[in-house]
């Protein structure tokens, strides 16, 4: 089977970072199409008409991904992305309009085409930083003749690294304990940890009533319940009181504590560190449309001898098991569009086991589903640093520095700032 490998080119200026978002999931919906990485996002001047009207002009976000296509036909890929274009509500607006996504096809290797409806490479690449700049990022083996504008700064349309949009969304860590692993339990005054995690970037908030360390206490279910409904009611009144907008997330493993919390608070995710192996866990997705993020795990806290074998494939493993999981969602009619991968970092896996899949996360390249990754200060990091995990803020941001953020829809951090900062400040084109 022959194939080849595709560059595409997104870009949107209408809620554009939710919008590069879904296109990326609908990619890798795609059959015959697995997805190899992503460049960074960048931001853009729109590029306008003279005539056109000042409500057109708004600033562009845009981006690219890299894929691996089999049996590449070039008519086929442009329907299917005109497709995923029309889903995420791209209509017949005017050509220069602001758009939900637009998408092209930028660049194939070893292949080109000249036809009325399609160009390969792009017709416009070198006269469009906002395109070109991604693909290099990925494709530095680009074939082309350097124009004159890469030599000046600012680069036309003001084409620059965002420094404030990313792939994923930010899950900030919000332990409201007494024994967290980090030392980062607040159970007096959380409203403080939550400005700051807001004001650093954070779009989710992850609030956990019970350490899952190694050697943790386990909390009664009724003081879990209570911490969780306190710290709610304070985000719920803060969140009218500011207008501020971000989403929420319980972490526990209890049903009779996320039965407690359903009943009677609006949350956005159910995050079970147990990977809903517990029926009643299932059962009470049922009461809510709140995402499910399913972490691969043996025993909770972890025990050390409880690990994926030696030799097994880690990707394969967890791939299996994610695939088995599905299977007792839809047949509990849960629908899996709502599941999100956690592999579990640090959870039955070595240390080492736990590198291995940070560094190759493209070896999930079977899962459609978003992934969700918590790597932040755990003991893996012991490979890196002999610092306490309260100080391993530094060797988590170079984990995410160097993370393929097409397989990282989600990052669970404690510092938000740092690790916003390595994505963003990893390319210096």
């Amino acid at each position: 089977m022959s194939k080849r490998c595709v560059v595409l080119g997104l870009g949107s200026n209408i809620e554009p970072v939710k919008h590069l978002r879904l296109a990326l999931s609908e990619i890798k919906k795609l059959s015959q199409i697995t997805v190899i990485n992503v460049a960074s996002i960048y931001e853009s001047d729109a590029l306008l008409p003279e005539s056109a009207p000042s409500t057109w002009n708004k600033k562009y976000l845009n981006s690219a991904v890299e894929l691996e296509v089999s049996n590449f036909e070039p008519f086929k890929l442009l329907q299917n992305i005109k497709a995923i274009e029309h889903k995420l509500g791209r209509a017949g607006s005017d050509r220069w309009a602001p758009r939900k996504i637009d998408i092209d096809i930028l660049w194939v290797q070893d292949f080109t085409l000249q036809n009325e409806s399609l160009n390969i490479p792009h017709a416009q690449i070198l006269n469009r930083p906002f395109a070109l700049l991604p693909l290099l990022e990925l494709r530095p083996d680009f074939p082309f003749s350097v124009p004159d504008w890469m030599h000046r700064k600012p680069h036309p349309f003001h084409t620059e690294v965002s420094k404030t949009y990313v792939w994923p969304k930010m899950a900030g860590i919000l332990n409201i304990t007494e024994d967290s692993f980090s030392g980062d339990g607040v159970l007096l005054s959380p409203l403080k940890q939550l400005g700051k995690l807001l004001d650093d970037g954070a779009e989710i908030i992850d609030i956990g009533a019970e350490s899952t360390r190694p050697g943790a206490l386990i909390v009664d279910p009724e003081i879990e319940y209570q911490r969780l409904a306190s710290t709610l009611e304070t985000f719920n009144k803060y969140k009218k009181d500011y207008a501020r907008d971000f989403e929420i997330s319980i972490d526990s493993r209890k049903p009779e504590v996320m039965a407690r919390v359903l009943n009677n608070y609006r949350i956005d995710y159910v995050n079970d560190v147990e990977g809903f192996r517990q029926p009643k866990m299932r059962e009470l997705l049922k009461l809510t449309d709140a995402k499910a993020i399913c972490m691969h795990s043996f025993s909770v806290p972890p025990v050390k001898s409880e690990t994926i074998p030696e030799g097994e494939d880690l990707w394969s493993y967890l791939t299996d098991w994610w695939v088995k999981q599905k299977e007792i969602f839809a047949q509990e009619n849960i629908s899996t569009e709502r599941m999100i991968f956690d592999p579990g970092i640090g959870f039955g896996k070595t240390p080492q086991q736990s590198v291995d899949i940070l560094n190759y996360l493209e070896g999930f390249g079977g899962i459609r589903e978003e992934i969700y990754l918590g790597y932040s200060r755990k003991s893996f990091l012991s490979l890196l640093t002999d610092k306490p995990a309260a100080e391993r803020d530094p060797e988590t941001a170079l984990v995410t520095e160097a993370i393929n953020q097409a397989y990282a829809q989600y990052l669970r951090v404690h510092n938000v700032a740092q690790n916003k900062q390595a994505l963003t400040e990893r390319t210096l084109l």
